[in-house]
């Protein structure tokens, strides 16, 4: 018996986690069903929620309950602002076919989600124009929750996000005309912008933001005419932007009056419930092109809707053109997932794909130690992991072999001189271990650690001494490396999954419980405002 009848919830959460018989992501029992079961009374059973919440261990989401959180044991992995602005090598479609073998790992991989609901023998054929109003006036309602003021008759719908971005850099733009992108993004931005004959200039974000000198003065003395800005958890760290940060970059917008777009295709992934401010939100002049939308891997099932703002006489003669209609069957599939009371609802989805991102990652570090780090995230579709070991470019080639669907290499998002130390995965993702036993694998994780044994492979008796060890990774290869590898594995057969391994449990007891002063937050440096510039 606990000492105190409010720590026998801890001790029975305890010793939940370490049968597994609860893991992170999972589902809490109510307040009075716990109740019950331990026969405590109610407000003691909310004591000792209070307490598994201030230590990290669950937490509380509107309307939902109480959630079990994976509590890391590692610091973060964390992120700094550019110090310089990158200009890539303008190498036409050659990056564009790199990233579109990655399209499946961008996406949710939910083969339901966005999935006709009614009858599928109703009309197929798309609707000309914008697409129904109802639907509209349905997607409208969605971008108000997000503070962007628009009318149903503003909006465009699509099949394709990136179509619409496509357009929308056509008719802005002309080939060889620079275009400042933030990063990490979607890698399909640069690529495209690439493939379009755009001179692409790259500037990184950090934990707080870029470094906004950095950006006045690359639109000071580059001839920029479009600025793309990735929203609210860009891909893939997932960050929440602060107020002050985008309120300064609506003042830039101001002042240099230049057309700007944002991708925002994941608001709806908060991993906390919450309004979520975007850059559109804010802009007042309708200098921005807002695009955001729902992407998934299955056939027909994503969706876009694109806000032209002050750019919208332009861009309507180019979207009717492109013919991005949706059909009727994927408009009432959309419009079912914008009603929040729907089984297939966008806040029902970013539940659970908060509830799989936490399973993720836990199993991530159970399986590969403190040979990984994370960056922390809010929200987004992936987790953006630092490898303490960079990968070679064979190892990148074999994993992406098997696992293009679930990773990215960092290099494809970012130009920075670490890019080869980080991977996006993504957290929809039904089983991880596969990945994880493939990342050990590569890793050489635990292989010096092992006992000492004989290794009979026919019929020779090989010392474990004599085990060749794992190749260091080549610090050399460079990110063209890597596009050739991937370009060359896209012609060759896909191999098969490795078979799953079953990971090691991790064992929970109360008396290694982690002291609640203890933190995984990283550390806060003043200097960190010094070179960000941003006190958001």
């Amino acid at each position: 018996m606990a000492d105190f009848l409010y720590k026998g919830v801890v001790d029975w959460f305890l010793d939940q986690m370490s049968q597994e018989a609860i893991a992170p992501g999972d589902k809490m029992p109510s307040l009075r069903a716990l109740s019950k079961q331990l026969g405590l009374s109610l407000n003691t059973v909310i004591h000792g929620y209070d307490l598994l919440s201030e230590d990290g261990w669950i937490e509380s989401r509107p309307k939902s309950g109480y959630f079990v959180c994976h509590r890391s044991g590692t610091k973060p992995a964390l992120l700094l602002a550019g110090d310089v602005l990158q200009e890539l090598a303008n190498d036409g479609t050659k990056p564009a076919w790199a990233c579109l073998a990655h399209r499946a790992a961008l996406v949710d991989q939910s083969d339901v989600f966005l999935s006709p609901s009614g009858r599928l023998d109703e009309s197929h054929a798309p609707v000309l124009g914008k697409g129904h109003l109802a639907v509209r006036e349905a997607v409208s309602g969605y971008l108000k929750e997000l503070g962007i003021k628009t009318h149903a008759s503003q909006l465009w719908l699509g099949h394709s996000p990136l179509a619409m971005f496509t357009q929308s850099v056509q008719t802005l733009t002309q080939q060889g005309d620079s275009v400042l992108v933030l990063t990490p993004c979607d890698p399909r931005i640069t690529t495209t912008l690439q493939s379009l004959g755009r001179q692409v200039i790259t500037l990184k974000a950090g934990e707080r933001g870029v470094d906004l000198d950095l950006a006045i003065r690359c639109l000071r003395d580059e001839s920029i005419r479009l600025i793309v800005l990735p929203g609210q958890f860009a891909f893939p760290a997932g960050q929440l932007i602060s107020n002050l940060s985008l309120r300064r970059w609506l003042a830039i917008i101001e002042e240099t009056k230049l057309p700007v777009i944002e991708w925002d295709l994941c608001s709806h992934l908060a991993y906390r419930a919450g309004s979520v401010m975007t850059y559109k939100s804010l802009d007042s002049s309708d200098h921005i092109v807002y695009i955001g939308g729902v992407e998934s891997k299955g056939a027909g099932r994503s969706a876009s809707w694109c806000l032209p703002g002050r750019h919208q006489a332009l861009l309507d003669g180019a979207f009717l053109a492109a013919d991005m209609s949706l059909s009727d069957v994927q408009q009432a599939a959309l419009s079912d997932a914008l009603q929040s009371n729907s089984k297939r609802s966008l806040t029902k989805r970013a539940r659970d794909v908060w509830a799989n991102s936490e399973r993720i990652k836990a199993h991530l570090e159970t399986r590969l130690g403190d040979q990984v780090s994370f960056a922390a995230s809010k929200g987004g579709m992936s987790l953006w992991m630092y490898l303490s070991t960079p990968l070679p470019v064979s190892s990148i080639t074999a994993l992406l072999a098997s696992f293009r669907h679930a990773i990215v290499p960092g290099s494809l998002l970012s130009q920075e001189a670490d890019a080869h130390h980080w991977l996006a995965i993504n957290v929809t993702l039904d089983d991880v271990e596969p990945l994880a036993n493939a990342l050990a694998e590569h890793l050489a994780i635990g292989k010096k650690t092992q006992p000492e044994v004989e290794i009979v492979l026919q019929d020779k008796t090989v010392a474990k001494d004599d085990v060749v060890e794992p190749i260091e990774p080549d610090q050399s290869a460079t990110h063209e490396d890597l596009v050739e590898a991937v370009e060359s594995n896209l012609a060759t057969t896909e191999t098969s999954e490795p078979t799953p391994l079953k990971s090691e449990p991790t064992s929970l007891k109360k008396e290694d419980k982690t002291s609640r002063n203890a933190t995984t937050e990283p550390l806060y440096n003043p200097m960190l405002d010094l070179i960000n510039h941003d006190f958001g």
